[in-house]
């Protein structure tokens, strides 16, 4: 099944790779670095069918955003249609975003496991992969960053960042984006209550949503099943969230949603 956690985990793992100064050595993260692009993603797709032509030797931050797709999803269609790809299927940064925005998955709200594309002039020059979201910013991996695959955080407000386009995960709902709360004619108080593992119900479903849209997973590093179950996973995406909320009170770090965690993941998502 396609999920946003496995795109993560595939590219995460990818993070020091060095392109190559020629076509040797290509399956070392460090040898034969160089700076003339070639790299195993674009030799990977061209076996693969992926592409229309060989793209190795050139600008690869996109080949890397596909490839792991391809190595999440286990086969080319499958990460095609994930990715929402139709043909010419050019390695292109606008070719990838024109494809989100024909089918209406394309906007300004990041989720974990989205493409994020970036602008320079006007022009879309860049792409990588969402793997974190807070209120602020968005945490990432990218291919072809100073020629090699690095982590990179940015802010949410970087007149850089052009948009967001939302692959079509299996596990995912069909809407990709969390709608904004709606302003309404009057004040509403709701009692939240004390979650932990046996809870059940809308609430520990509200929970679940903010850390799947703020990207915390479970101890296996999967995204959390929206179910309203309080299991262990939720218990463990829970305390990770603690630790970034409460980095100096290890007390806090108990995987319970008591007050103090209500309002630091509700604050997360303003």
């Amino acid at each position: 099944m396609s999920s946003a956690s496995r795109v993560i985990a595939v590219a995460t793992a990818e993070i020091g790779y060095k392109e190559k100064a020629s076509n040797a050595d290509l399956d070392s993260p460090a040898a034969n670095a160089g700076g003339a692009n070639w790299n195993k993603y674009a030799r990977d797709l061209a076996a693969a069918g992926y592409y229309n032509g060989n793209k190795n030797g050139y600008e690869w931050c996109d080949v890397f955003v596909d490839w792991c797709f391809l190595k999440a999803c286990g086969s080319k269609a499958e990460a095609q249609r994930v990715q929402c790809q139709t043909g010419p299927l050019g390695a292109a940064v606008n070719y990838s975003a024109d494809y989100y925005k024909a089918q209406g998955r394309y906007d300004k709200t990041p989720r974990p496991g989205d493409q994020v594309f970036y602008q320079e002039g006007g022009k879309l020059v860049h792409t990588g992969i969402v793997t974190k979201v807070t209120a602020e910013q968005i945490t990432t991996v990218e291919g072809n960053t100073s020629n090699e695959v690095r982590r990179r955080t940015h802010s949410r407000t970087d007149s850089y960042i052009a948009g967001y386009g939302h692959p079509r995960y299996e596990d995912s709902a069909d809407v990709p984006a969390i709608a904004p709360t709606e302003k309404l004619g009057r004040a509403v108080t709701v009692t939240l209550n004390l979650l932990k593992a046996g809870s059940t119900g809308p609430q520990v479903k509200t929970v679940q949503r903010l850390l799947n849209a703020a990207g915390y997973t479970d101890a296996g590093g999967r995204t959390l099943a929206e179910d309203g179950q309080y299991g262990a996973g939720t218990k463990a995406a829970v305390a990770k969230a603690q630790k970034d909320l409460f980095p100096t009170e290890p007390a806090q770090w108990d995987g319970l949603v008591g007050a103090r965690t209500w309002e630091g993941l509700l604050r997360e998502m303003r």
